[in-house]
């Protein structure tokens, strides 16, 4: 494994994660999050707290690119990046399953905005898992 190809592309992850987050949660549906304003912290809190969660998000990207990096398989079949969207999927359904339709059985969150938030978790990953395939490519993918 590569640690510097790794960490680039963790990097390269987190920002595509932040970007197609604010597409979708901050710009496409943000008003869907209106009738729950009372669960969520102001905008001001979250500046706050965004350092803590910008660096959890690049650990958690690190973490899932070294298991990219340590399953990849170069005689897998289809293109790197396929087997980084189909990597990202599996992921995506993890994410979701794990947490924006947990929190809909657990918290009073519409069913509108949940599946809202399981339907961008999912694109995110698929993207994540892209990126993170085409960033880090191996040293045997690399050579040929």
């Amino acid at each position: 494994m590569n640690y510097g190809r790794i960490a680039m592309a963790a990097l390269a992850a987190t920002i595509i994660f932040f970007a197609i987050g604010f597409l979708g949660e901050g710009l496409l549906f943000r008003k869907d999050f209106s009738p729950y304003s009372g669960m969520y912290r102001s905008s001001e809190a979250i500046s706050k707290y965004m350092p803590i969660g910008m660096l959890s998000f690049f650990v958690a990207m690190f973490a899932v690119s070294m298991i990219y990096a340590s399953t990849y398989s170069v005689a897998g079949s289809g293109s790197v990046i396929a087997q980084g969207l189909r990597f990202g999927l599996l992921i995506g359904i993890f994410a979701a399953c794990v947490h924006p339709i947990t929190n809909f059985a657990t918290m009073n969150l519409g069913a509108k905005l949940s599946a809202e938030i399981t339907i961008s978790t999912i694109v995110q990953w698929v993207l994540v898992g892209a990126v993170i395939a085409a960033v880090y490519k191996p040293a045997i993918a690399i050579a040929k």
